[in-house]
């Protein structure tokens, strides 16, 4: 009798147990929690004017208006000319 009662103590102290670790595990699911947060990427910045490679602001007086007062060029604007670099392709 004594084997009978220490079998139905285990039995009961296990299906506590399991029910236990099912109610536990199942609080950790999240539920339907279905609030998702949309990230837009930041816009992408604009690319460089073409006439702007050539030189600190050739490219403010390449887009001035041709009856404008002529300006004189600045340390900067003028960049030297290298024959040994590759040629910019002209669109």
């Amino acid at each position: 009798m004594n084997m009978k009662v220490s079998c139905t103590i285990k039995r009961a102290l296990l299906g506590t147990a399991a029910l236990a670790a099912v109610a536990g595990l199942g609080a950790c699911g999240g539920g339907g929690d279905d609030d998702v947060a949309v990230v837009t990427p930041p816009p992408t910045p604009p690319a460089a004017r073409f006439e702007d490679q050539f030189g600190a602001n050739f490219g403010i007086s390449f887009r001035a208006v041709a009856n404008s007062d002529p300006r004189d060029p600045a340390p900067g604007d003028i960049i030297p000319i290298s024959f040994t670099t590759d040629p910019v392709n002209i669109p």
